[in-house]
Parts: C-alpha cells; sequence; structure tokens
C-alpha cells in the first residue's frame, strides 16, 4: 500500500543565546519522543555547560529541563540509549580542563524515566580504556599502538599512491606533510618524547568522547567513542551492564572520528566517520566482521562531509539511512541519504533544510529515531545569528523517496 508523503519540521523551544548544540533522540515505550543537548556559555570552555532534555508528550514539547549537570565541568555530547530489558542509558563525558582531551567519558541508567521531566538516575559511573599495562612506560609491543602505527602508515601511503597531493600543495610538500603528522602522532601514542611520557599513555586512557548512538550486539552493547587528541575512533563494549568494560583496536585513518555504527544482516558491522582531515571531503567507512574488535583499512565513501557529525540507522524494512551535511564547505545544508543494498550505493537523497552559504545558519550533528509506527525522527542543531535552538524533523520513506 502507497503511503501519503509526510514531512514536518519544528523547534523543539524558542531560540537562545546559549550555544545548545549535539542532540539525541529516542522514542519511549508509551510513545513520547526525548530529546538531549548540552548547552551553556561555550563547548569546552564554559563550566556551565549541562545536558538539557525535553520530551514530545501528546504532540507537544515540554518546557527544556536539567538531565545532567556536574557542577563547575562542562558536560558534552550526550547519548541515549534504552536497552532489551528496558533500561535507559546516557552517555557523556565531562571536560576536566577545559581540553578534550581531558574528557572523561560517563554514563549513567534508570528505569525511571517515564513522565514530562527528567529521569531519575539509579547508577551513574565512568568508562576509562584501557588497552595494555603502562608499568614503565609504553611497551614495544603495546598492542594499541602498534595497531595504530600500522594503520596510520597504511592510510597515508594509500592517499598518497591515490591522490599523490593535497590540494594547493607539490607532491613533495605533501609527502613532507604526511611524514610529519606520521612523526607527530606517533610520538604521542608510544610517548617517546620525555616530555610526553606521562602525559600520551594518559592520552590513551582519557580524552574519549561520545558521537552517535551505541547499538546491541548478541546481547552486548556497543558504544561508538572517538579522540580527538588521537584523531582515532574505537568501540567500548560491554556485555553486563557496565560492569566491565573492553575495547576494539582503534579505527584508524587521517582524523577519522565520531562514528556511527550500522550491521549488515551477515553480521558486518560498519562504522561511517566524520573526516576531520584533508581533501577529499568525504565521509570515512570501516568494517568488522568480529563484532567490532578489529576494524578494516579506513575508507573513503562517496558521501561529502565537511567535518561534521553524521547519523545512521537501518530501518525496520533493511533499507539504510543516513543523514549529514552533504557539502565540503560548510554546515548550511543537512540531507538525508536512503540505501537498499545496505550501504553499497545511496539511491535516494532528499534535503532536510538548506539556507545560503552566506546567512551564517548551521543545520548540524543530526540524531535519527525510527518510531514504532515507522516515521523516520531526526534532532538536530540549529544556529543563526539571531538564536541557536534543536530541531525536530520527522518524515516517511515516501518522503525520501518523492
Amino acid at each position: 500500500m502507497i503511503q501519503e508523503v509526510q514531512f514536518n519540521e519544528s523547534r523543539i523551544f524558542p531560540l537562545v543565546k546559549e550555544h545548545v548544540h549535539a542532540p539525541s533522540i529516542i522514542q519511549l515505550s508509551n510513545g513520547d519522543l526525548f530529546v538531549v543537548w548540552f548547552q551553556g556559555t561555550d563547548e569546552r570552555k564554559g563550566d556551565d555547560v549541562r545536558i538539557m532534555g525535553a520530551k514530545k508528550i501528546s504532540g507537544k514539547w515540554t518546557k527544556p529541563f536539567v538531565v545532567m549537570d556536574y557542577p563547575g565541568f562542562p558536560d558534552i555530547n550526550p547519548v541515549l540509549f534504552i536497552d532489551k530489558g528496558g533500561k535507559l542509558w546516557l552517555f557523556w563525558y565531562t571536560v576536566l580542563t577545559n581540553l578534550w582531551e581531558s574528557s572523561l567519558l560517563r554514563y549513567a541508567y534508570t528505569h525511571d524515566y517515564m513522565g514530562s521531566g527528567a529521569p531519575r538516575w539509579e547508577w551513574q559511573d565512568v568508562i576509562i580504556v584501557k588497552h595494555d599495562s603502562f608499568r614503565n612506560g609504553i611497551k614495544e609491543s603495546d598492542s594499541f599502538a602498534s595497531v595504530y602505527e600500522k594503520k596510520l602508515k597504511g592510510f597515508i601511503q594509500g592517499y598518497l599512491d591515490k591522490y599523490k597531493a593535497i590540494p594547493g600543495y607539490s607532491e613533495e610538500d605533501t609527502k613532507k606533510i604526511a611524514m610529519a603528522y606520521i612523526s607527530e602522532q606517533l610520538d604521542k601514542v608510544w610517548g617517546r618524547k620525555a616530555s610526553l611520557k606521562e602525559g600520551y599513555p594518559l592520552l590513551q586512557r582519557l580524552g574519549w568522547q561520545t558521537g552517535n548512538r551505541a547499538i546491541i550486539l548478541g546481547g552486548k552493547i556497543l558504544l561508538p567513542i572517538y579522540s580527538d587528541g588521537l584523531e582515532t575512533s574505537l568501540v567500548a563494549i560491554t556485555g553486563d551492564s557496565g560492569k566491565t568494560w573492553k575495547f576494539s583496536e582503534p579505527i584508524v585513518g587521517i582524523a577519522n572520528i565520531q562514528p556511527a555504527l550500522l550491521m549488515r544482516r551477515d553480521g558486518t558491522l560498519v562504522a561511517f566517520m566524520r573526516n576531520n582531515g584533508p581533501a577529499p571531503h568525504r565521509l570515512y567507512v570501516s568494517y568488522s566482521k568480529d563484532g567490532g574488535m578489529s576494524w578494516s583499512e579506513v575508507q573513503y565513501t562517496e558521501i561529502p562531509n565537511p567535518g561534521s557529525r553524521a547519523d545512521g540507522i537501518v530501518l525496520k524494512d533493511g533499507k539504510w539511512i543516513i543523514v549529514g551535511n552533504d557539502l565540503e564547505d560548510g554546515r548550511y545544508r543537512l540531507v538525508v541519504f536512503m540505501s537498499n543494498d545496505e550501504g553499497k550505493s545511496w539511491r535516494w537523497r532528499k534535503v532536510i533544510e538548506e539556507h545560503p552559504k552566506d546567512a551564517g545558519i548551521s543545520v548540524a550533528y543530526p540524531s535519527i529515531w525510527q518510531d514504532r509506527d515507522g516515521f523516520i525522527h531526526v534532532a538536530y542543531s540549529y544556529h543563526s545569528p539571531q538564536g541557536k535552538t534543536i530541531k525536530h524533523a520527522e518524515f516517511n520513506e515516501e518522503w525520501i523517496m518523492s
């Protein structure tokens, strides 16, 4: 049966002067929508930054309320998740010294989250990433550092072989830039300089950040995370409701961060990542065939990306959705892509919102959810010279294909 084409977008709350950004959206079991975001005077420098939220109940958004706030520190990039037992999780990070490298990865969960206000959290804890022991410094056999080095060198060599030069640079200068970048990054992960021995072993364990939603695989929760300090991504995995965590090998390209995880029918995990590296400015992708523990060499997709978070989900009918800024020069257009072959190609593309490049308006950082009736919901940041808010767009597949 052909459904009517439907699309609607609206502001969750009126424009404000504070910085509001990075929403996460889910539907609760009673049908209400729940959206969270961070809000304050400045991202990592504003010690008043807190996690805010609102619910859409009976077709209307509630007034925003505080969801989580560690007083005196910025709380950033909230991620909502509901496990198979109906428990609501919140993942986020607290920035300790106003630097991304000092981010402390955190989570909370509860069963008490219905009603019009904030959840009543039952438990909170931190997630500290650990691959190997650092007793007396980083060892030559360190698994994180050795995988990182191998994959970084392989990615950059592949880049040089295919693209030869960064736009605006000669081949010789590009090679020099590449070698300098490799040297700088490997000094970090190996702690080779005397001044880094204390700092960069810590950087393997601290500074990890949330971005996109966790997924469930075989009874385990897989949380995609990334590091701005190391400019890389990985997956945190728990099979016991957060009591213990293990961590995948790093997913390594040039500044590939904020992964979104989707799973193919054969069990292959696919990570689409923001591209903070040089041209070509395209979303990155990597694959895992062992439940997210090891990852393939990072590749470029055909989807443009201007250094902005994208999100993706698998729809109930098996189609794939990715929402992001399909641009190389800004965040003034937000687009949904849809695939019917598990991301091998993207047959449909539809603009959710677009503005003139010089208008100073940004529409970015989407979070996606498909509700129980099949409608697709996207929450995203809206920034303009007049103020900022979080927007909500809802539409069906027919609208994407229309």
